[in-house]
């Protein structure tokens, strides 16, 4: 009996000995543990998109099931997804298995209009076309900035897309404010910071 309990023992130990862990994390309460920088973004802006006013927040949103690709919109989303910036790419982490790149495309295939902001890659043939290649996104304090070249926003808007859902858009040069849009920026006021 005692040989009995004594390979349970065993048993146990050696099962909780293998669970996986990573070097440095004692903890799994945060997944800023394991990701540094994650954050939810919050928009803030006149209009109605995260109206100081009323301050209702709104957040960065994806116009798709969760964990699948689709567009970047803003609402007010009770459980915002996840965002953090790592080699100048902006990535949405949906669970240790998808994180998704941010693109910015441009969906008119025309110079003047907005650029839409995609996560992942929907149609990968069309991606190959609209992808607007070599912008880096980075953090400005607490706000969220796309840079192209000599460009540099920290300006989105908020516009409904061809299908009449609202997405998200932004314009490498200085532009008016379409008609029908919400212009705001981007904030992530809980981004954790690591100092190595």
């Amino acid at each position: 009996m005692m040989e009995k309990t004594f390979l349970a023992l065993s048993l146990c130990f050696a099962f909780v000995y293998a669970i996986p862990a990573f070097e440095g994390v004692t903890s799994w309460s945060s997944i800023g543990s394991l990701v540094p920088g994650i954050t939810y973004l919050e928009a803030i802006g006149p209009d109605g998109v995260g109206d100081a006013t009323y301050h209702v927040p709104q957040y960065m949103s994806i116009q798709a099931p969760r964990g699948l690709p689709g567009n970047a919109t803003v609402y007010r989303n009770k459980s915002p997804p996840l965002f953090y910036i790592h080699n100048n790419q902006l990535w949405h982490f949906h669970n240790e298995s998808t994180i998704l790149p941010v693109h910015v495309h441009n969906s008119t295939l025309t110079s003047k209009l907005p650029l839409q902001v995609v996560v992942g890659d929907r149609d990968p043939k069309l991606a190959k076309r609209t992808l607007v290649r070599g912008g880096n996104w980075r953090w400005q304090g607490t706000m969220l900035r796309y840079e192209q070249g000599d460009n540099s926003t920290p300006l989105f808007y908020s516009c409904q897309d061809t299908n009449g859902l609202l997405g998200l858009f932004l314009f490498l040069e200085p532009a008016p404010t379409p008609v029908g849009c919400s212009p705001f920026t981007m904030h992530s006021f809980n981004r954790v910071q690591y100092r190595s």
